[in-house]
């Protein structure tokens, strides 16, 4: 038995007790975030409001709300999107979520699988069953499904539209491009390959019809301007609140004061664009290679994301840790665990600890089994990581964040004509999760490093293999033979 097969039967014995251990559930809606995309579709049919309060009508029916209190879960997803939400709600919330469920189960496999094909050279079934594995293991991506979130569509969009921009396929990239806008957030990675005239074409085509689509559903002008004030509202209600996992979020729960947070960010956020922008320039990287890194630097840039938009990172994770070599790779390994931690999720939830440390353990030794050179002492050096999570989830126990809605009080109720986003501000507050503690700030932060270092090491590991070597992993599907192994840092 070679040494990687005996490394990926222990990751997936690692996976297996993590399962075993794991709490049950807390009582609630499966698929959570599902049920505003149900609800947004069902009120849109019927002529509603798809972002304001008249999606709480349809909410209060599905099985698991409380419906004897103010328990709205706002919508905001772009105005195209509504004909699909529209579909899905005609069904039943059961079946309903069944079909949902296999969609995002797909998108899983198609993300994993698309993220291995975007790192280039050969890869045979231990590899994609490794990479199978991380993906399994990555907190971000599994938290994505468990709420029925369209990140994970997203995301897989993004990862597949890569290998839709060969010859004859323009419709088949805009309609994954139109995917990906799904979360129009994680979409802007895709801006980074538009320099490909197959892609600007694509691209282009999917905005028009994102754009037409948005236009007819909501009616005109007036509808597009309603729903750009619902986002600027929504996002101001949502700034500052401990899940979300940004630089402004960040340093405001370190105590920094509203103005500073926010200056803050867009520091990072310009510094951020900028770097992305120089790594555009033409010899650099090839297109692919950019919206690698466009994948792991977005989220220290983005003004609103959540843990399931780190889902993006899974992308990079998987083409840096397939390409580095050395410490390269453990660098890259180190980040790509980090991010795969849920650690934010260690203060919401300290009785899932056992199983969050040993998903750690699976998620390193899946990388490990997954790395091209010969295992060596260097290979298990991100296994630290999994201590690390045991000291941070010993240390978030006594700095408890509640949750939304478990800890809204049943008598909670907000005045009628209070529109959506004000009442999705006091359910926070309300709930708790709109408190500052700099605990829950320093979990916060340990992703966005991750995604950092991730970034930093896949620009020096890219280049050099850049340098080095022709480029072995197409920018769309191959016509005739596979691409050959490429050498790297």
């Amino acid at each position: 038995m070679s040494p990687r097969l005996i490394v990926l039967a222990l990751a997936c014995a690692f996976a297996g007790l993590a399962v075993a251990v794991h709490p049950p559930p807390a009582p609630g809606v499966g698929l959570r975030d599902f049920e505003a995309y149900y609800a947004a579709g069902t009120t849109w049919r019927y002529h509603g409001d798809p972002y304001g309060r008249e999606v709480w009508r349809v909410e209060r029916t599905v099985p698991g709300v409380v419906a004897s209190r103010d328990e709205l879960l706002p919508f905001v997803g772009p105005p195209f999107g509504l004909p699909l939400w529209d579909a899905l709600s005609r069904f039943s919330w059961p079946l309903a979520s069944v079909i949902w469920g296999a969609i995002l189960t797909i998108a899983f496999a198609v993300l994993a699988f698309g993220s291995l094909r975007a790192a280039g050279g050969e890869a045979g079934i231990l590899d994609a069953l490794s990479v199978l594995l991380f993906a399994g293991c990555f907190g971000p991506l599994t938290s994505g499904i468990a709420l029925g979130q369209v990140a994970v569509l997203s995301c897989a969009a993004i990862a597949v539209t890569p290998l839709l921009l060969g010859p004859r396929m323009t419709f088949a990239a805009a309609a994954a491009a139109l995917g990906a806008m799904l979360q129009p957030n994680l979409a802007i990675a895709l801006v980074v390959r538009a320099t490909d005239r197959r892609a600007a074409i694509a691209f282009a085509l999917a905005g028009a019809i994102a754009a037409g689509g948005s236009l007819l559903a909501l009616a005109g002008i007036g509808g597009i301007e309603h729903y750009l004030t619902v986002l600027r509202e929504h996002a101001a209600a949502e700034r500052f609140i401990a899940i979300q996992t940004t630089v402004a979020g960040v340093a405001r729960g370190f105590g920094a004061a509203p103005g500073v947070a926010g200056a803050s960010a867009i520091a990072v956020a310009l510094v951020t664009f900028a770097a992305l922008a120089f790594q555009m320039i033409p010899g650099r990287y090839d297109p692919a290679d950019r919206l690698t890194l466009a994948c792991a630097a977005l989220p220290l840039a983005l003004p609103f994301s959540h843990e399931h938009d780190f889902t993006l990172a899974l992308l990079p994770a998987v083409v840096v840790t397939r390409r580095a070599r050395g410490v390269a790779w453990v660098l890259g390994a180190f980040a790509s665990v980090a991010i795969a931690v849920d650690w934010l999720g260690l203060a919401q939830r300290p009785n899932a600890l056992a199983t969050s440390t040993l998903l750690a353990v699976a998620t390193a030794l899946a990388l490990a089994a997954s790395a091209r050179e010969r295992l060596a002492p260097l290979h298990f050096l991100p296994l630290l990581v999994a201590p690390a999570t045991l000291l941070a989830g010993t240390y978030a126990a006594g700095h408890r964040l509640p949750t939304w809605p478990d800890h809204l009080s049943l008598q909670f109720h907000v005045a009628a004509d209070a529109p959506a986003a004000v009442v999705w501000q006091a359910e926070q507050i309300g709930s708790g999760v709109g408190g500052l503690d700099p605990a829950w700030a320093f979990l916060r932060a340990l992703s966005l490093a991750g995604c950092a270092l991730l970034w930093g090491v896949g620009s020096a590991v890219l280049l050099t293999s850049r340098q080095t070597a022709p480029r072995s992993a197409p920018s769309s599907i191959p016509l005739r033979q596979p691409a050959a192994t490429r050498p790297s840092a």
